[in-house]
């Protein structure tokens, strides 16, 4: 009984029926000639797409894709924020963890969707990424999860340098940058007149409203900046994990930063400082400030207790609780 009963747990997770769905895609991937940055050059696209087709899943979700090579080349493809949990062989790093797929083959890549966001995938062979094998992975969240940033609208943006000299004859400088996919190239010193007019990428927005943007960077070895003139960006989420809102600050180093004082004029609020990596301990405890509204419409702070009480529901310092239930005891 026991053993058929767990034939059929494994065939219901097969088949997508034990709480999560199945994804499936098919990919063709082979170079075509394209102009990502107004002058032409030999692009690997996906279906015939660069950037490539965004894989949508939700957690949990069992993700397949079917990869046929059609270039001329070895081919891998990494799954960026992919935890790969039960299957290395999926994770695309070629001759580590994964056998290339040889020209002419095709492989399935089997894996899990298991963190939130949109997350890049790309190829870890030679210059496929700078080239144009890259795209996203969207992992949506349960519809009973409250995300910790609301948005109303959300955009996903993918930074890259190209180059169009050879993988043998390439220089650490890259002659175009891509937002995203689309960018612009110095003709100077080409000596044919094989270009289009600059592409640029065109976002429009509607005012008072609020965007979340998903930056990823798949450069093959510049480091970018990113900003928007006149507007202030805010991280939220780094590689998958949401941000807390907190500073580090290391020894002989100084921050500016700008806090809004908009929130419930009737509650006090904390201000603590803790060594980094570290739980606060009886030997070191917590640094402890306290910020209150003034003309304040409850209680003015006059001792640690109500403080510490209120603070237990303080997401920035979910890991502390243990440690502020020991300070109660010694009030």
């Amino acid at each position: 009984m026991g053993g058929s009963m767990t034939l059929l747990l494994l065939l219901l997770a097969m088949l997508g029926l034990a709480g999560a769905r199945v994804r499936v895609y098919n990919w063709d991937v082979r170079r075509e000639l394209k102009s990502p940055s107004s002058y032409k050059k030999q692009v690997v696209t996906i279906n015939r797409e660069s950037p490539g087709p965004t894989i949508q899943a939700g957690r949990g979700d069992r993700v397949f894709v079917r990869v046929t090579n059609r270039l001329e080349e070895n081919l891998a493809i990494h799954w960026g924020g992919t935890r790969q949990i039960k299957s290395l062989g999926s994770d695309g790093t070629e001759a580590i963890n994964q056998r290339p797929i040889f020209p002419g083959e095709t492989f399935t890549y089997r894996f899990i969707a298991d963190r939130l966001g949109k997350s890049p995938y790309y190829s870890y062979y030679r210059t496929q990424t700078v080239d144009g094998l890259y795209g996203f992975v969207d992992v949506l969240p349960p519809y009973s999860m409250t995300e910790p940033s609301a948005c109303d609208y959300g955009k996903s943006i993918i930074l890259d340098d190209q180059y169009y000299k050879s993988y043998y004859d390439w220089a650490a400088e890259p002659e175009s940058l891509l937002i995203p996919g689309k960018g612009k190239f110095d003709c100077a010193e080409s000596t044919t007149r094989d270009a289009i007019n600059p592409q640029y990428s065109h976002w429009w927005v509607d005012p008072g409203k609020t965007y979340c943007l998903n930056i990823s960077s798949v450069t093959t070895q510049s480091t970018l900046s990113f900003q928007i003139e006149g507007h202030n960006l805010t991280v939220v989420e780094a590689d998958g994990h949401y941000v807390e809102p907190s500073l580090i600050v290391y020894s002989g180093k100084k921050y500016s930063v700008k806090i809004k004082t908009d929130q419930d004029r009737s509650r006090n609020y904390r201000i603590t400082t803790n060594i980094v990596g570290r739980n606060a301990t009886t030997t070191t405890p917590l640094g402890l400030a306290m910020l209150s509204y003034s003309s304040p419409t409850g209680l003015i702070w006059n001792g640690v207790t109500p403080q510490l009480v209120q603070s237990l529901a303080n997401k920035a310092h979910q890991g502390y609780h243990m440690m502020l239930a020991f300070l109660l005891m010694q009030v």
